[in-house]
This record gives structure tokens, sequence and C-alpha cells, in this order.
């Protein structure tokens, strides 16, 4: 019995094993992203797909949310009435048709270019579709913002009926209450804002995100927030 042969036929099997797992691991699809514009947002976890490089720029499926780092005056009106002017647009009425996220960078907002020299009643006008846009389910936040909500939800390995929560109640350690928070969600926007400002005082947890039109909706209700 040649032992060469016999070594060298084991290791042949062992690496034609390795490839074979190698393959199977490349074959599986990872989480997708689909980004609009030219800013690339790398969050660990999702592959980022830009709009532009899509062959069919009708069909979205495999991508679990839209990020929008642009958004003018003409597309936002559009938006809010559910008509597409272009393929922006028309991916994030998609997006929201199929109950998927998306995510619109606030300093990409155009009109918000002008807030120092616009006529305020006409301002508004647009300040209303940017609030129908988050009652719509679209969240803006900044970039910074965004990440850091990704990257933090990535890395938190939570069920999914623990994000579905508004509230947390108290729980009791040793025979001390733990504080009790008025939402465990990490972004307050305007729509939540609206639910909440029913209490004169909030507490949330310390590094919870709050927009800025959630923020204008706690001045307005006079809403005292604690963060703990």
């Amino acid at each position: 019995m040649n032992l060469e042969l016999i070594t060298n036929e084991v290791f042949n099997r062992i690496i034609e094993k390795i490839n074979q797992h190698q393959t199977e691991i490349e074959a599986i699809p990872g989480k997708k992203l689909l980004q609009c514009d030219d800013m690339a947002m790398a969050i660990p976890g999702y592959e980022a797909v830009m709009l532009d490089t899509l062959k069919d720029k009708n069909d979205f499926l495999g991508y679990e949310f839209l990020v929008i780092s642009k958004l003018t005056v003409d597309e936002m009106s559009a938006s809010v009435n559910g008509v597409a002017i272009n393929d922006k647009t028309r991916a994030l009425r998609q997006f929201l048709l199929t109950g998927k996220d998306v995510y619109v960078l606030e300093e990409g907002l155009e009109y918000r270019m002008y807030k120092a020299i616009a006529n305020p009643v006409f301002y508004n006008v647009f300040r209303d579709h940017e609030k129908q846009l988050e009652l719509c389910g679209v969240r803006i936040m900044s970039s910074v913002a965004l990440e850091s909500m990704l990257i933090s939800e990535e890395k938190a390995v939570l069920p999914k009926t623990e994000k579905k929560e508004t509230r947390a109640e108290p729980t009791i350690v040793n025979g001390l209450t733990t504080v009790k928070y008025s939402t465990v969600k990490k972004l307050i926007n305007y729509e939540l804002a609206k639910k909440l400002a029913a209490e004169p005082n909030i507490v949330l947890k310390i590094g919870t995100l709050v927009t800025p039109y959630a923020n204008d909706v706690f001045k307005e209700s006079n809403t005292t927030i604690t963060f703990i």
C-alpha cells in the first residue's frame, strides 16, 4: 500500500470539501439596501446597491430598505400625493406600498435651504409635506443618526416582538424598581411623538434619537423629556 497515494487522496478530499463549503457560503445572499443619488453609506451587514445601477428599476425584491440622500421640492410634493415623477419617487412609493422602510436624510431636503429667505406661509407648505411623509412611514434623520441607528440595530440581537413594544414596564430587581421608560424605541419620529406627548413627562433611554419635528411636538405640548 502506497502511503503517499493515500495521503494525497485524503488531502484532495479535504480540499474538495473546503471548496464545496466555501461555494455554499458564497451562494448565500446577504442583506441588501437600495440607495438613491450619489451618497454611498457603509452599513455593516448590508450590501449597498445604487438605484442607477439597476437594470430593472421596477424590481425591488430582496432589498431591506431604501435610503434617499436628496429630495427636491418637486419630488417631495409628488411623493406626498403618491405620484412618481422619476425612478427615485417610484422606488419611494413602491417601498412604502410594500411595507418596507424608507429613510430620507434631512440634510438632503431641498426646501430647508430656503428657510431664511422663503415666504413663511409658503415654506410651511413644504414643512407640512415633510410631516405627511413621516406620517406615511418615511423616517427623516441625519446621515450620522441613520448610520448609528442601523449599526446599533445590526449589533443588537432582539426578538421582533420586543421591537414592536412602545412602552417598557418596570421590573423589580433585588427589591428595587428599575426605570419605567415611556418607550423602548431608539428613534422618536413625528407620529410616535404625538402619541407620547399625551403625557406631561416622558422618560427615554440615553441615546434615543428624536427627529426635529418630533422635538417640535414635545415643545408645543410642553412635554418634559428626561433621558436616563
